[in-house]
């Protein structure tokens, strides 16, 4: 008779981490994503089929069908931050480093202010302090992956009430990059039973688990994230820092980039903006547009 014995079954003081070691990330990956593939192909083509009837039923199977888009669509993105941690835990995550524009970035990062605006009532602001360029060695997947649970988070702090949000980006004197996020939402919480459940009512549905992953990527990257209350007022100040990496300089060459090159990054940062938005209470099913510079 054929038998397997898995490590941790014939050790018994194998670590905890062997499990994670064990586990095929990339083909667990590649079946979720089959079956989420599968559940949104279904749900487009019912749609189409009852678009144009009338009647309470239709409406309701409407309605139902948008349901389901949302919840496919939280279901991806908490897949996919379940995914990136995993990969994490068995240390098979590595930074690809390159430069990065962050005055650009950040204008990408704002492109739907407008639509925030008119669905949330919360208005988006960006301040580059006067800046027009500043160039970092960053992983632009991992800098994405950061600021969008960063605006994220802000958003759901701010909902539903309304509120501000300022972006900024800055210049450190010692080299590399200060961006932070502040908002004027719940807060964190305060030791308090009122603020620990205003704090919970914003995020109730959430895994709480992408800011262990924003963790996860600063200390792949060396950057420090900090989280505090905003000093002025209710919400919060999240700071990322971004040092600057030996033997990196922002030289004019760095300009040199093929415009084809920038369009793309800035395409794909818009469309993970758009995917993360439409994961925030209050926005779910919005369409969004595609910038005509970006198109």
């Amino acid at each position: 008779m054929n038998k397997i014995i898995f490590p941790f079954e014939s050790d018994p003081n194998a670590q905890k981490q062997d499990l994670w070691e064990l586990l095929p990330v990339r083909a667990f990956e590649s079946e979720c994503q089959r079956s989420l593939e599968m559940i949104e192909l279904c749900q487009r083509y019912m749609a189409g089929l009852v678009a144009d009837k009338e009647g309470a039923d239709s409406q309701e199977l409407r309605q139902s069908l948008a349901d389901l888009e949302t919840a496919a669509g939280r279901l991806d993105r908490n897949f996919g931050i379940l995914s990136a941690l995993l990969r994490c835990a068995q240390q098979a995550e590595q930074p690809q480093w390159e430069p990065v524009e962050l005055c650009a970035f950040a204008r990408t990062l704002c492109a739907e202010k407008d639509t925030i605006q008119q669905t949330l009532h919360i208005c988006l602001n960006l301040d580059c302090s006067g800046l027009t360029e500043l160039y970092v060695d960053a992983d632009i997947g991992y800098l994405t992956t950061i600021c969008l649970q960063l605006l994220s988070n802000a958003l759901r702090a701010c909902t539903p009430d309304g509120g501000h949000i300022t972006l900024s980006v800055r210049a450190r004197p010692e080299g590399g990059a200060l961006l932070s996020i502040v908002d004027d939402g719940c807060g964190l919480p305060d030791g308090t039973l009122r603020g620990q459940q205003n704090n919970r009512s914003r995020f109730l549905g959430t895994t709480k688990s992408g800011l262990l992953l924003c963790q996860a990527y600063c200390r792949l990257t060396g950057w420090t994230l900090e989280l505090t209350s905003r000093p002025d007022g209710p919400g919060t100040e999240a700071r990322l820092t971004l040092p600057q990496r030996e033997g990196f300089t922002a030289s004019p060459t760095l300009r040199s980039v093929s415009p084809e090159d920038t369009l793309y990054t800035a395409r794909q940062l818009w469309m993970a903006l758009a995917t993360e938005l439409g994961c925030v209470p209050g926005m779910e099913g919005t369409r969004f547009q595609i910038p005509a510079e970006l198109a």
